[in-house]
């Protein structure tokens, strides 16, 4: 018995010692994300504040929530008038400050002046890079550089540099041109045996797939076919889910950020308590299993080519490299896998986005799609292949006009962001505390009235004759050293696969189906059909020309 009283009596001790002890662990996490929170916002007192609801504790948060699925516009709307302003999202934790970035001299700061100095945020502190990492690895897309990065930037650098082969002049004559105009044919094809109203989006999405799974990995698939290929639906559904988990999650991870020891954290037992039980984590989890068992078996096949040393896409050329390198065969599986899934992201949905919204414009504006037919029909007469010369801006002005007109109104990656990795000045003499979340928008450089009056409208004269806009004004494809490499490769394919389609077919688009379309909530904006954004189809008339003579 006196055993018993003993072994009570410390548990006791335990659990109050456990107490105190978490209690001081909040308190010293709330008053040193406090301290840091507002030594960042001391810094900042001369920039103004977005227009936006705020409170003292949790900042912007319920303007945040209200806003989330028109998130392009609201940003906008708060931030109108002003180069750069500051939200906050709560008090207590200092990776919780955003600045909204309009000023295209201080985004050329950030992209390319003082490029080592902003760099992507470490999946370790921010659980949007962390469900990155999870999914994407640490590939080109994800990989962090400058000081800001572990290896000072070189695993990204190796990346790009390695990657850089593929997309040269020659090869968008040759290689790129053979594949995309062949699948450009068997587009063709799938429409004539559809016709009606089909969903174009979805097409375009098997198009772009069926296309790099050819040049990156010589993969040789269908799908626009119809062929069952369980890799584009599980990169979408852990896109979608992985998107709806953080931001639905948003008030949980500030509340997790504060907890003690050995609750609080990303890795704490709240966070895996709360992993277990939400359906959007475990099927994003689900999903990017079956990413890397497909993955794996692309790997695998290349692997097995007794052809690979002279093979020249780009998983051989990393393959090569890897082995060259004395990789070990883990680690080497983790940065192919890594690999695979950020060019998937890369050259798959940015485009197919793209020729998505493209074939909106067309559809919903018949005298623009008459327009540019037209011009299909001098330049590529039917039973014409287009090349590169034939699809160049001063042959073809107004094709490469309605691309620039659907990248500026619906730019393929909305926005993007560095964070400040020190204290730092912008041009103007703006200053910036280490940790600011540097967030430039696409959407909203593309819709500025200055630049481009009655910024809603399509007006192909933007671009005839055209002039290539500076990189920080149309900051479509970044800019700087991490400018997009395959930027002629997605301008050269959605024109080659638009004039195909054209020369065959006309579409159109009902009143009431266009009124439903808005952008998906995700990192590349796909057309959804549903303010509650559930629903991703792009409705759209295709008619045979022929039938119409």
């Amino acid at each position: 018995d006196i055993e018993v009283v003993s072994m009570a009596a410390i548990w006791r001790d335990c659990a109050r010692f456990y107490v105190k002890a978490a209690l001081c662990h909040v308190l010293f996490k709330l008053v040193h994300g406090l301290l840091r929170h507002a030594r960042m916002w001391w810094v900042l007192r001369d920039m103004p504040h977005a227009d936006c609801h705020r409170s003292a504790v949790l900042g912007s948060l319920s303007a945040l929530g209200a806003n989330i699925h028109r998130l392009n516009h609201w940003r906008d709307e708060i931030s109108k008038g002003k180069k750069i302003c500051k939200m906050s999202l709560v008090a207590w934790d200092p990776g919780a400050v955003f600045l909204t970035v309009r000023d295209p001299a201080a985004i050329k700061h950030v992209l390319k002046d003082n490029f080592s100095g902003y760099t992507k945020n470490s999946p370790r502190d921010d659980i949007f890079w962390n469900c990155l990492n999870y999914w994407l690895g640490n590939g080109i897309f994800t990989s962090q550089h400058g000081v800001g990065a572990g290896d000072g930037g070189a695993r990204w650098a190796y990346q790009r540099k390695l990657t850089s082969n593929i997309f040269t002049r020659e090869k968008m004559r040759t290689t790129m041109t053979q594949v995309f105009v062949q699948k450009g044919y068997r587009f063709r094809e799938v429409l004539r045996q559809k016709a009606g109203v089909v969903d174009l989006q979805k097409l375009f999405f098997c198009y772009t797939m069926d296309s790099i799974m050819k040049l990156f990995f010589l993969e040789e698939c269908d799908t626009l076919g119809g062929q069952e290929w369980a890799y584009g639906s599980a990169f979408d559904e852990a896109h979608r889910s992985m998107f709806k988990y953080v931001y639905e999650g948003l008030p949980f991870f500030a509340l997790c950020d504060i907890m003690p020891f050995p609750f609080g954290g990303l890795r704490g037992l709240a966070m895996q308590a709360y992993n277990s039980v939400n359906g959007q984590y475990r099927q994003f989890v689900r999903q990017v299993s079956v990413l890397d068992r497909e993955s794996q078996k692309v790997i695998d096949k290349c692997r097995r080519d007794p052809n690979l040393a002279n093979r020249t896409d780009v998983l051989a050329l990393y393959m090569n490299a890897v082995a060259a390198d004395g990789m070990g065969e883990l680690e080497a599986n983790k940065f192919l896998r890594d690999a695979v899934l950020n060019l998937v992201i890369a050259g798959r949905d940015t485009t197919a986005c793209t020729l998505s919204w493209m074939f909106f414009i067309l559809a919903t504006n018949p005298d623009i799609q008459e327009r540019v037919r037209a011009e299909v029909d001098l330049k590529l007469p039917r039973g014409t292949d287009p090349t590169l010369e034939l699809l160049s801006d001063s042959s073809m002005p107004c094709l490469h006009a309605l691309l620039y007109e659907t990248l500026r109104l619906y730019p393929p990656v909305p926005f993007d962001g560095k964070t400040a990795m020190a204290d730092d000045v912008l041009p103007d003499g703006t200053r910036i505390p280490k940790g600011a979340a540097m967030e430039y928008f696409a959407w909203i450089s593309g819709r500025d009235a200055e630049r481009y009056p009655e910024p809603e409208k399509v007006m192909l004269e933007r671009w005839i004759p055209f002039r290539s806009p500076p990189p920080h004004e149309f900051p479509v494809f970044q800019a700087g050293p991490r400018i997009c490499l395959g930027m002629d490769m997605a301008i050269f394919e959605s024109k080659v696969v638009a004039s195909m389609l054209l020369q065959d077919f006309k579409f159109s688009m009902a009143a009431e189906e266009a009124a439903k379309i808005t952008y998906a909530f995700m990192i590349t904006m796909s057309v959804s059909n549903s303010p509650q954004q559930d629903s991703h189809n792009l409705w759209i008339a295709v008619e045979p020309r022929e039938a119409t003579g």
